[in-house]
């Protein structure tokens, strides 16, 4: 019988080697050209076999050496992070890039233990001029600013 002696680094190699299985099959759907001509699907392919390789070697080192217990489930920080996520895509079309950002994080921020609103609000407001600067501005990202 395998004895699990660091249960958080196995369940990690796990989670690695399966979001590596999801995006190894998705870019298999695209073209993998060659080393010298690469395709759309060729980085992908090589990224999924990275993270696959990581995920083993966390794994067998959680198999093989003591670490830490699964800690507790935090059940309100899951559910506001995932929220958050409906939360942007909902918002993003019909109120703007930066009310998405702004329900986004400030619902992801109130999932932190500990809450602490100043320093939360400061975050907020610099994580919004952030992604502003970066995907409206640098990236050109085809959105609206406000409603």
């Amino acid at each position: 019988m395998i004895r699990l002696r660091s249960p958080k680094n196995v369940l990690a190699g796990l989670l690695f080697i399966l979001f590596a299985a999801v995006l190894g099959w998705q870019s298999s759907k695209l073209e993998l050209g060659t080393a010298g001509r690469m395709g759309p699907g060729y980085f992908p392919l090589l990224l999924a076999q990275l993270l696959g390789l990581l995920g083993l070697g966390v794994l067998v080192g959680g198999l093989r050496r003591d670490g830490d217990a699964l800690p507790r489930a935090d059940w309100l920080g899951l559910l506001l992070i995932t929220a958050a996520i409906v939360a942007f895509g909902f918002i993003l079309p019909r109120g703007g890039f930066i009310a998405a950002v702004l329900v986004c994080s400030a619902l992801c921020v109130a999932a932190s233990r500990p809450f602490k609103p100043l320093a939360s609000a400061l975050f907020i407001l610099g994580l919004i001029a952030f992604c502003t600067i970066v995907f409206v501005w640098g990236l050109k990202m085809p959105v609206q600013l406000l409603p």
